[in-house]
């Protein structure tokens, strides 16, 4: 792992931190207005959606940790 100092050295879409912006459809306002077994397909479409951004992320992680290891090891 990427010591803080090391962090610069890193392209720019490796230094920014924050995770994924979601925008789910989870207004109380509108959720309140809809049939309740409709409501929990939306909530439950929600958490799949972010469940796979998360996922796709680690992946991604998963193969920079790769490559940046292998890099390592080549000196």
């Amino acid at each position: 792992m990427p010591r803080p100092e090391h962090i610069a050295e890193l392209p720019s879409p490796f230094r920014w931190r924050p995770g994924p912006i979601t925008d789910s459809i989870d207004m109380e306002f509108v959720l309140q207005e809809i049939d309740p077994g409709l409501r929990a397909q939306v909530m439950a479409a929600t958490f799949e959606n972010v469940a796979a951004v998360h996922r796709t992320r680690a992946e991604g992680a998963a193969k920079i940790a790769g490559i940046l290891a292998a890099a390592a090891k080549r000196g």
